[in-house]
Parts: C-alpha cells; structure tokens; sequence
C-alpha cells in the first residue's frame, strides 16, 4: 500500500497537478457565483416604495472583485434604471441602497469583474416587488 501511495504522489508530481485548498484565493477567478441576500426568504422578495437595501454574496468566499448592481424599472413605467456603481467586494459581499419611486417588479442585476476597468465575467438576476 506504501509503495501505490508513493507511486501516486511521484506521478503526480512529475505531472505538475497543481491544489489550492479551499477558498483560496485565485488571481484569475472563472466561476464566481452570485446570488442575492433579502432578510426574509420565506416568501417571495417584495419591499415599499422608498429605499431598500439590496445585498449581492460573491462565492468563492474571499474572492476579490467589484460587483455592480442595476435595477432595471417595470415595463412602462416610464423610469429610468437605477445605477449602484461597481464596489468592492468586503467579507464576500456587495450591498447597495435603491431607492424605488414606482410600484411593479423590478429586475435587479448584478455584475461581478475581477476590477472596475475589467468586463463583466459573472451576472445575476433576481425579481423585486415593489408596492406601496
């Protein structure tokens, strides 16, 4: 049994498998996963018109980056989109503050880049409804 263990890490090694233990940090991150945080999960997303808190995690833990998050107004309402620009990710996460002046579901995309002169390499969407 030594002799097949020794035999592995020698092929192994001469082959150059490379590890990182997990949550590592890469320097070229390729699947950054985001996904969005609201305080109640029990039910559908939904807030009042005014400010509400949007918060993306970005996963690998200790992945560094800039996320970007953009609410995109309902159909026909005849709002512009809501611009939260690109912030460092901290502790994996990324919050921005909107501030909702009409009733409808919003669409609500974040953008994760490795920087801000970086293209975007990882999107999600999720759905809000506003009311009053």
């Amino acid at each position: 049994m030594r002799r097949a263990l020794l035999a592995a890490l020698f092929v192994a090694s001469s082959v150059g498998i490379l590890s990182l233990p997990a949550g590592a940090d890469s320097s070229t991150p390729s699947n950054i996963v985001l996904s969005f945080d609201f305080s109640d999960n029990s039910a559908p997303a939904s807030a009042s018109n005014g400010p509400f808190n949007v918060i993306a995690n970005v996963l690998p833990e200790h992945t560094g980056g800039v996320v970007r998050m953009v609410a995109i107004a309902p159909d026909n309402s005849g709002n512009s989109n809501l611009v939260c620009p690109f912030q460092p990710v901290q502790q994996s996460q990324v919050e921005c503050a909107f501030n909702f002046t009409t009733n409808g579901v919003w669409s609500i995309k974040a953008q994760f880049a490795p920087d801000d002169k970086s293209d975007v390499s990882s999107i999600s969407i999720t759905r809000l409804r506003v009311t009053n």
